[in-house]
């Protein structure tokens, strides 16, 4: 069977019930390619295409006929999508997806997803929380950002199956000890921490990032093991401006000022030697790119991080611009903040 032959024997509406997808009257659907919390894909059965208006879609610019969308849909070739269109399109073949385990990294993002929304709604209700968010200058209600209490596992949320997750993926610690109730005794990753999600290509949180939220002295940051994603997220496509910072919090920083939002799109590193393979893989992606802007601390290991990287991707990347902003001496992004209005950014 021939592709034009598969594309008018397969309609957009057969797909779509395949995969238990159905639109709105507007024809509008949440995004199946990327995390999308207001409708952003319409459907055309006329055409038996489909488009995402949202700018964090992968297929975003692109009208997607039935073949695209299995090939995005099921995260594989042009030829295993056409094999399975080929299938689908079958008159005498009622397919019906195969009942799978949840891959790994699947289980992963629904468990932290989970955790990230309970810990966001941990902000509320925490008055140290929302200090600590105003001593750095950050608003809880700009920023996506929650907080542990290391109260999730306890009373009436005990949840078995939530604990176990939990413990596999890093969030709890089995000390190996029984508490007084008999029970197994727990300690909880990232206690009386912010929190923030760290984000795949597809948008999905498979990755936390906890800083303390105690005295200077116990400041600490904490990273999930097996650390992965990027914060805020993966650059989208059309992203011409990327602004390079040395944490998390810089980051948050810089996108709660909307002149700054507005006009380029902010990377966080992880420290001054954390320009990570995945960082790079998401800049390489980033085909319109025309300036990459250091604007790391105003330190020793800063001004070393900018001298090591600057060339590095100047040399990966020879027509696009390097820059860096003069931070002044022993200050960064969010202490700029602290010190000054929010001109000075």
């Amino acid at each position: 069977m021939e592709i034009t032959e598969i594309k008018s024997k397969l309609t957009l509406s057969q797909v779509l019930q395949y995969y238990h997808l159905k639109p709105d009257k507007n024809m509008r659907m949440c995004c199946p390619f990327h995390s999308d919390k207001t409708p952003s894909f319409q459907v055309y059965y006329k055409t038996h295409t489909a488009y995402c208006f949202s700018t964090s879609c992968p297929t975003h610019g692109k009208s997607i006929d039935v073949i695209d969308f299995i090939m995005y849909k099921e995260k594989c070739t042009k030829h295993e999508a056409i094999l399975k269109a080929k299938e689908l399109a079958d008159p005498g073949a009622v397919p019906k997806p195969k009942t799978k385990q949840p891959k790994p990294e699947a289980s992963r993002v629904q468990l932290l997803t989970k955790m990230f929304t309970y810990f966001k709604n941990g902000v509320h209700n925490s008055k140290p929380a929302k200090e600590y968010l105003e001593s750095r200058g950050l608003d809880y209600q700009k920023t996506e950002v929650g907080y542990n209490s290391g109260q999730f596992h306890h009373g009436k949320r005990k949840d078995e199956e939530l604990i176990k997750s939990c413990v596999e993926y890093g969030l709890l610690l089995d000390l190996g000890v029984k508490a007084r109730t008999g029970n197994p005794s727990y300690k909880p990753f990232g206690k009386w921490c912010i929190c923030f999600g760290l984000k795949n290509r597809s948008h999905e949180i498979v990755g936390l990032y906890f800083r303390s939220t105690l005295g200077k002295k116990e400041a600490r940051h904490f990273y999930l093991r097996n650390r992965q994603g990027l914060y805020p997220c993966y650059p989208g496509a059309g992203t011409k401006k990327l602004i390079l910072v040395e944490s998390i919090i810089d980051a948050a920083t810089l996108l709660e000022q909307e002149e700054i939002k507005s006009k380029y799109k902010v990377l966080a590193l992880y420290g001054t030697n954390g320009l990570t393979e995945e960082h790079q893989q998401a800049i390489r992606e980033l085909k319109e790119l025309e300036e990459i802007i250091f604007f790391l601390n105003g330190d020793e290991a800063g001004k070393k991080a900018v001298e090591k990287y600057a060339p590095m991707l100047k040399a990966e990347y020879e027509k696009v611009k390097i820059s860096k902003v003069e931070v002044p001496e022993n200050e960064d992004v969010n202490s700029l903040l602290q010190g000054h209005s929010s001109e000075i950014l």
